[in-house]
């Protein structure tokens, strides 16, 4: 390698025998055949930087490198990009490359040179500032499994500090594909994202607190995880608490249920009827969309706004939702009396949560 060194240049490469460096490039090189070191000389992206800076008119004091194929300006450019929350192949458009060359004096690095070199280092930079952090205090930890769009199931862990005066940080501490989903796997996805936080051994007494929806499977891991945190609780998701208190609601109403459905219908990828709508009552806003954990406010709005159903019962083609709609409006019957009966109560609902 010391021989490529002599023979090119020591201001194109350096080595510590072992890897060969160009700086230039800012990149390793292989060297197990002198052809490949030749075939990167002549590189397009080589020769624009021996132009540079050949072009500068200032000398420029050379990075110092701690080790091969770690670059200051690349690790800052790596960072500055995730924390932005920039996708990295973003360098690769032409425009945005020749400016940031332009106004840095700096080679831009490829896409892949940064993902192979440099995110697991802003990675680690992150874990470690999430340990100092959390270091001696509780947490809390939160669970949660989706499906992306291949169908994979993944589970993602937050944590955050328990403080006495004010609110702690969250972070998001974990993410992984699980092989399926199941108290199991849950169980392991957490000792794992804790050892994560803890590599030294996890400090099980600091775990106070575990949320996670009320699926049966999350409810059954948290019962195992029990016995090896004994300080641990576990809350399910007040959300889902409240969903299934609506769905429960939900049964008794029938009829409302179907008023809102059909007043749901009316509207539902009808353009025209909006139009219609908004024209004879321009001061009245549509129906908010259909939420199983809002139906009483969502009767309350319709109900408030019932004077203008026989604008929506003329629309054209609003047969469907005619005989539900006129039998809304009318006093004496049973829809109009189920409806009259949830308003009385919103009062109660709105009093619970105001001293809750």
């Amino acid at each position: 390698m010391r021989l490529y060194v002599s023979e090119f240049g020591a201001d194109v490469f350096s080595t510590d025998g072992l890897v060969l460096f160009c700086k230039v490039c800012e990149v390793k090189v292989a060297a197990d055949k002198k052809y490949t070191v030749q075939q990167h000389i002549t590189r397009d992206k080589h020769l624009r930087g021996i132009q540079k800076r050949n072009e500068q008119t200032t000398s420029l004091t050379q990075p110092m490198y701690s080790e091969y194929g770690n670059s200051n300006f690349n690790l800052d450019l790596c960072r500055a990009f995730l924390s932005a929350n920039i996708q990295l192949h973003k360098l690769s458009h032409p425009i945005l490359r020749n400016f940031l060359e332009n106004y840095t004096n700096k080679t831009i690095p490829d896409s892949s040179t940064l993902r192979k070199n440099y995110v697991n280092k802003c990675y680690e930079e992150t874990m470690n500032k999430i340990r100092t952090y959390a270091s001696g205090k509780k947490i809390w930890i939160s669970i949660d499994e989706t499906s992306d769009a291949a169908g994979r199931y993944v589970a993602n862990a937050i944590i955050g500090t328990l403080e006495i005066d004010h609110p702690g940080k969250t972070f998001l501490l974990n993410s992984e594909c699980l092989e399926k989903a199941n108290h199991g796997t849950i169980a392991r996805f957490f000792d794992k994202s804790l050892l994560l936080l803890w590599p030294d051994g996890v400090k099980r007494e600091n775990v106070l607190l575990f949320v996670t929806d009320a699926a049966p499977y999350m409810v059954k891991a948290a019962g195992s995880l029990k016995l090896l945190y004994a300080n641990m609780e576990h809350v399910t998701c007040l959300a889902h608490a409240l969903h299934r208190v609506s769905e429960e609601i939900r049964k008794y109403f029938p009829l409302v249920d179907e008023f809102i459905s059909n007043m749901k219908k009316v509207f539902l990828k009808a353009p025209s009827r909006t139009l219609i709508f908004k024209t004879f009552a321009p001061n009245i806003p549509l129906p908010p969309n259909p939420v199983i954990t809002s139906i009483v406010f969502i009767t309350s709005f319709i109900a408030g706004k019932i004077s203008s159903s026989p604008i929506v019962c003329g629309l054209p083609d609003s047969a469907i939702s005619r005989e539900m709609l006129y039998e809304a409006r009318n006093p004496s019957s049973s829809c109009f009396d189920v409806v009259e009966n949830i308003l009385i109560n919103v009062g109660s609902f709105k009093n619970f949560f105001s001293s809750a």
